[in-house]
């Protein structure tokens, strides 16, 4: 199957949102490292789940991952729960540190 090729990026993001799509850059800005969420979804999804499109951007062609966007909504309401957990950890120690700072502020007569 040929690879979609895309002008610009803003053709790519055009197309994503009509199409229910969300993408994915191949490598991280300004650094020839994979990036760890296109190795994620590469690992995770089958072939016929996402397509592999050439970008033309102002630094040259960039390689994208399209895939289906109810698959990014399916994983976050599957996380539901362990955010849950951390914002009240979080809430937590948050009036864990302003009860240590009120303690440890002179007081003021």
């Amino acid at each position: 199957m040929p690879q979609r090729k895309f002008a610009n990026q803003k053709a790519l993001i055009d197309y994503a949102e009509q199409n229910g799509l969300v993408y994915v850059w191949t490598f991280i800005e300004r650094q020839r490292v994979i990036s760890p969420a296109f190795t994620k979804r590469k690992r995770l999804l089958s072939r016929d789940q996402y397509e592999i499109v050439d970008v033309r951007t102002s630094r040259g062609v960039r390689t994208a991952m399209l895939f289906p966007k109810a698959i990014l909504q399916a994983e976050f309401a599957a996380n539901a729960p362990l955010r849950a957990v951390l914002a009240i950890q979080r809430e937590r120690l948050r009036a864990k540190r302003a009860a240590a700072k009120q303690r440890s502020m002179p007081a003021r007569e």
